[in-house]
């Protein structure tokens, strides 16, 4: 599978609720995050393509329990022995404002990152 995000993956647990918008929904776990999509394992097969939103619960930097919603759609998807693997691009910004918990997780990794690097 050919690498197209720009941005660098970062580990994130969390739990999902993916929801189609169709209506149906069902439940994964995170395997990483970038700030342009996120990488989901689920035991649930989602063969309908089109947009979805994810309603994600996990501990933010400080380690209280955070919901945060973002929008996307799949980009791929494949099962992985009893478990279905999905990428999901976003179709929004994550922003201050909307996502503030998930931006920060990810500015803060990205800069412990930089950081190492640097010494």
């Amino acid at each position: 599978m050919r690498e197209s995000r720009e941005s660098i993956r970062l580990p994130l647990t969390a739990t999902v609720k993916i929801i189609h918008d169709h209506g149906v929904s069902f439940y994964g776990y995170t395997r990483d995050i970038s700030r342009e999509g996120i990488g989901l394992y689920s035991c649930s097969a989602f063969e309908d393509p089109g947009k979805i939103r994810l309603e994600i619960t996990f501990k933010d930097i400080w380690g209280k329990s955070r919901i945060e919603t973002v929008h996307g759609e799949i980009a791929w998807t494949y099962k992985w022995n009893w478990v279905y693997v999905l990428g999901v691009r976003f179709t929004q910004i994550l922003n201050h404002e909307e996502t503030p918990a998930l931006l920060e997780y990810i500015e803060r990794c990205e800069r412990l990152i930089c950081e190492d690097i640097h010494h």
